[in-house]
C-alpha cells in the first residue's frame, strides 16, 4: 500500500472554496481510504506516526495512524464528488456536530503537514520513555517497581529498582515489565 505521502502527491489540487473536513474511517484501514479518495481525485490527508511496539518480545517500529479511525478530507461541499466520500472503501461516514460535517481549521492541518514533514523516519511515539515508572509483571522480582532507564537491544530493557536499600540496575525482557 502506498504510504499517505505518496497517495498526496497523485491528488488533484483542490479548487478555492475547498476546506478541511473530518471523517471517519472503518478500524484500522485509514490509508486504504486515503489511497481510495486519492484515486476519486478528493485530496485527502491522514497524519502517520510511526510508534514503537513490543511483539513477540522484540521491539518494532510500525506506522500508524496519528488519529486512529478518522481522517481528513480536503473538498468543497458543494462539489459533486462530496457524495462519494461516504461509499468509498474504508470510509464509515462523515464526523458531524449538529447535524454539520465537521470542518477542521485550515491552519491545524498545514501544522500537521509540517510536522509530519520534520519528523519523517523518526519514532514519535514509543512503549516507555527514560525515567518513567514501570512495574515488573514476572520473573523474581514481580510487582516491583523500578524507573524506565533505555532499551538493551531489541528484547530487553534496563530498569533501575530500589531493592533492600539499594539501587540496582536489572536487564528485563521487554514483555516482563508495564507502565505503572
Amino acid at each position: 500500500m502506498p504510504s499517505n505521502s505518496d497517495a498526496q502527491e497523485k491528488t488533484i489540487q483542490p479548487d478555492l472554496d475547498a476546506s478541511w473536513y473530518l471523517a471517519a474511517t472503518k478500524p484500522r484501514q485509514e490509508l486504504r481510504a486515503v489511497e481510495q479518495l486519492t484515486n476519486q481525485g478528493i485530496r485527502a490527508f491522514c497524519p502517520i506516526a510511526q510508534v514503537e511496539k513490543i511483539k513477540q518480545g522484540k521491539r518494532t517500529v510500525i506506522e500508524e495512524a496519528l488519529f486512529a479511525g478518522y481522517l481528513f478530507i480536503n473538498i468543497a461541499l458543494d462539489n459533486p464528488l462530496t457524495s462519494k466520500v461516504r461509499s468509498t472503501r474504508g470510509i464509515r461516514d462523515w464526523v458531524r456536530f449538529a447535524g454539520n460535517i465537521a470542518k477542521v481549521p485550515q491552519d491545524l492541518i498545514e501544522m500537521l503537514i509540517n510536522e509530519e514533514k520534520k519528523s519523517e523516519n523518526k519514532v514519535v511515539i514509543s512503549r516507555f520513555n527514560k525515567g518513567e515508572s514501570v512495574r515488573i509483571l514476572s520473573g523474581p522480582f514481580v510487582g516491583l517497581k523500578g524507573i524506565y532507564e533505555r532499551g538493551d537491544g531489541e528484547a530487553r530493557s534496563l530498569v533501575l529498582v530500589e531493592f533492600l536499600g539499594q539501587k540496582n540496575q536489572l536487564k528485563l525482557a521487554n514483555e516482563q515489565i508495564t507502565t505503572d
